[in-house]
């Protein structure tokens, strides 16, 4: 697992995901969530990578919906703003998020676990409730 930082987008799979958006726009919106629900019932942690994919495309919902861009995804702003529409129109968009959030909250998962050992827990958990908050609350609009 390629971290370098603990931003949403100071990974690998975030990286590569938020390129795969500015490639396939909104589209890409659905991959982390199709991802996680491949992991239901399989008895088995999900994946850093497929975690990380899911909180980055999160932070793009918020900033769809209007809250602030990080400036470690300055480049891709435009994107995000030509699409905010779509985004927020995907079907069950709400409801998927939420079977993936609750999904996550039912099992401790690798990338939890990496932040815990590291010492970092708390940041980590902190940083997932301000994104949850976030992505909620655009949806709930």
């Amino acid at each position: 697992m390629g971290t370098w930082g603990k931003d949403v987008f100071e990974n690998d799979a975030a990286s590569d995901w938020i390129a795969l958006f500015d490639r396939l726009g909104f589209l890409a919106v659905t991959t982390p969530l199709e991802a996680i629900g491949e992991y239901s019932g399989l008895g088995k942690p999900i994946p850093a990578e497929t975690e990380q994919t899911f909180w980055a495309m999160c932070e793009v919902v918020a900033i769809a919906g209007g809250f602030p861009a990080p400036p470690s995804i300055d480049d891709h702003k435009l994107a995000i703003k030509r699409d905010a529409g779509k985004i927020l129109k995907i079907p069950n968009l709400r409801q998927r998020i939420m079977v993936a959030l609750e999904r996550l909250d039912a099992s401790e998962t690798e990338l939890k676990t990496l932040w815990m050992s590291a010492g970092e827990g708390g940041d980590f958990e902190a940083d997932c409730n301000r994104l949850r908050n976030s992505v909620l609350e655009v949806l709930a609009r």
